[in-house]
């Protein structure tokens, strides 16, 4: 039976999934930033205490309700990590209601070790489910120099004014994934370039799992070199923390070519499946 971790046990389950990284990775950033003070709204479910052989970081959408905003659509299950040592405790562990509610509409984040696993669970749940691989990309402080912003453009931080914009530039963004967008910003570090007289130029900002994403330059500042201004300034955000990672769909080909050119390589064996099941 699934059990739900408490504050007092969450720190016991960080060293486990240490033992266990890269494939725990996506779990044990979450939990990191989770005992740090961000994402308050993370739960952390178990199929065992205290020595579990799987675990997931989930959103708790009902606690998405910050100054006053709305919360994602009721019709949604945002898994942030998944973990297994074992298919079927894995399997049986996202087949507990306490934890999924598979009636919804659920995204997952899945370490490719436990993709087959998952894709399985999901179709014996009656749900099809569309795949998006991807890859880890890091980069430390000596491999990313910030690049400053030419005259004529400045930086500042992402606010919670700025939601719409980045909700409308962004693959996955809608009415449903307004509060995660938000939640990002008041969370995590994020850089957002602007002309003097306020035009957006582009932005990018932290996300949950440890990363880095949602990378946008306006059509009309393309081929300028402010992709690289931004990613290079929000990186110096992060590198208090150690390394800095990106987590680029495969397909993405333009955006791989970019972070390789300003010094990330590719982590081995950190292959990510975002899964949507419908």
């Amino acid at each position: 039976m699934a059990t739900k971790l408490s504050k007092t046990q969450l720190p016991q389950l960080l060293p486990l999934l240490e033992q266990h990284l890269p494939h725990s990775y996506k779990v044990h950033c979450d939990l990191q930033n989770h005992l740090g003070g961000q994402y308050p709204e993370l739960e952390f479910f178990v199929d065992r205490w205290p020595h579990p052989q799987a675990a997931v970081s989930k959103v708790n959408t009902e606690q998405m309700v910050r100054g006053g905003q709305g919360k994602p659509s009721a019709a949604l299950e945002l898994v942030e990590g998944i973990w297994g040592l074992s298919d079927d405790a894995l399997s049986s562990l996202l087949k507990d209601p306490s934890v999924l509610e598979w009636n919804k509409y659920v995204t997952l984040s899945v370490v490719t070790v436990n993709q087959k696993a998952v894709v399985q669970t999901a179709t014996e749940m009656g749900k099809s489910s569309q795949l998006f691989p991807c890859t880890m990309w890091k980069a430390t402080r000596r491999d990313l120099p910030p690049i400053p912003a030419p005259e004529g453009v400045k930086l500042r931080s992402a606010t919670t004014a700025d939601v719409g914009v980045i909700i409308s530039t962004w693959k996955f963004g809608s009415n449903a994934t307004e509060a995660f967008v938000r939640t990002w910003i008041q969370d995590f570090p994020s850089v957002y370039l602007e002309t003097e007289t306020g035009q957006h130029v582009g932005h990018m900002t932290g996300k949950s799992g440890g990363t880095m994403g949602l990378l946008y330059v306006n059509p009309e500042f393309r081929r300028k070199g402010y992709a690289k201004v931004i990613v290079t300034q929000l990186a110096q955000k992060y590198f208090d923390r150690g390394e800095v990672y990106v987590r680029i769909q495969d397909d993405n080909q333009p955006s791989q070519c970019l972070h390789k050119s300003l010094g990330f390589r590719e982590v081995p064996d950190s292959k990510v499946v975002v899964m949507w099941c419908g």
